[in-house]
């Protein structure tokens, strides 16, 4: 809410997940100026903008609350924060690996100007909760560890803390896939090298802080990478583990007769991937499968195709019809502009950015038109106080 600002000439702009519901990006939009993010561009979005318009930029963040405190603990991990000055990026570092534009006394201007909104957040990440962050911390010091920005606060951190050091990653699912390949890749090339036939047997360990639909894509990358070693070297030995950890109420004890118990000589442990009442993951650290990513599966896009090519019948349309999202902006306004169209600029906004680098001249503009017509009221009003102060003031004179 613009009247919360401290200052009423304050630049500001609203950087807004782009799962966020076209409502909130409406309104949003209606407030201040708003660009959609995605947890790949998050970063290098607000890095610009806070180049581009200059260091009284405000930037307010949010949906996703964890993405954005995330993003406060990064910048504050960069700058050496929490006794971490050992770790601390120069100025080389900022410019090289970050922005170019940017130094470390500009990252610690944009970081205080940071402004995260304490509510949303994804029902999916919030499941890595503490039992998931001690397993960890006991039993894979020596992993690679990492997390999707929208994990929780320890989690993130301990990914964090890693990745300043080169042993792990936090970012989008994009960034977690990269650095794990590029890893691999160099084990291989390592393990090729005579030199280092001690360490061959040495298995990386990949720790996965994201949700569980990631697992089949990186096992299949890290699997096609090892395959092609294989074929190229019969010295070849690479072991890779991809860890996916889950509190101890994701996993449900079964009858010992069952088919799927595991023996291994020792023991019968019987056991199946699930929390014990059925009910979906736990929010203590469970199995972390978004039941809105399960949705989309190969059968229902067939489903939906059939139905396209076949739209001349009329239950078809039907059908196609009920799959419509829900239309709650349709015919509603803000300010006299219509609501869709607010609600979409922001997506607009960074699909340009995406494609240029740059925050687009429509928003950039904003801020300047906006503070001219604050300054503007503001020149008004005092106007109007002075005016009725000098009145007052020839009323007393003439009653005197």
């Amino acid at each position: 809410n613009n009247n919360n600002n401290n200052n009423n000439n304050e630049k500001a702009l609203h950087v807004v997940y782009i799962n966020t519901s076209l409502e909130t990006k409406a309104v949003s939009h209606a407030t201040m100026p708003t660009i959609a993010c995605t947890s790949s561009n998050v970063l290098q979005t607000i890095l610009q903008a806070s180049a581009q318009v200059g260091p009284d930029l405000v930037v307010y963040y949010g949906p996703d609350t964890y993405m954005g405190h995330n993003l406060i603990a990064m910048l504050d991990g960069i700058l050496g924060g929490d006794n971490n000055d050992n770790l601390a990026w120069t100025d080389h570092d900022v410019a090289t690996k970050l922005h170019p534009q940017h130094t470390r006394e500009s990252l610690k201007t944009l970081r205080n100007a940071l402004r995260v909104f304490p509510q949303g957040n994804c029902i999916v990440h919030h499941m890595f909760g503490q039992g998931v962050v001690d397993n960890v911390k006991e039993h894979y010091k020596d992993a690679y560890v990492c997390a999707h920005l929208e994990v929780p606060g320890e989690m993130f951190g301990i990914a964090l803390e890693h990745s300043l050091r080169d042993e792990g990653v936090v970012g989008s699912t994009s960034d977690i896939l990269t650095f794990i390949k590029a890893k691999v890749k160099q084990a291989v090339l390592d393990n090729d090298d005579t030199a280092n036939k001690d360490t061959k047997k040495k298995p990386l360990k990949f720790i996965l802080g994201t949700e569980a639909g990631m697992v089949t894509s990186i096992v299949q990358s890290v699997q096609d990478i090892l395959e092609q070693a294989s074929s190229s070297s019969s010295s070849h030995d690479t072991l890779v583990e991809i860890v996916f950890p889950v509190a101890s109420e994701a996993i449900s004890q079964v009858n010992d007769n069952n088919k799927n118990s595991v023996d291994d000589g020792t023991m019968n442990l019987a056991i199946v991937p699930g929390v014990p009442g059925g009910e979906g993951c736990s929010t203590s650290g469970g199995c972390a499968t978004c039941p809105f990513m399960k949705m989309n599966d190969v059968d229902a896009l067939h489903n939906v195709l059939d139905m396209v090519l076949q739209s001349g019948h009329d239950n078809n349309n039907a059908v196609l019809q009920s799959h419509l999202p829900p239309n709650r902006m349709q015919g509603k306004y803000i300010n006299g502009v219509s609501a869709m169209e607010l609600g979409s600029e922001p997506i607009l906004h960074m699909r340009h950015f995406m494609q240029n680098k740059v925050l687009p001249d429509v928003l950039y503009n904003k801020y300047s038109i906006e503070i001219q017509q604050q300054q503007q009221q503001q020149a008004a009003i005092i106007q109007e106080i002075q005016h009725n102060s000098n009145n007052t003031s020839a009323v007393v004179a003439a009653a005197t």
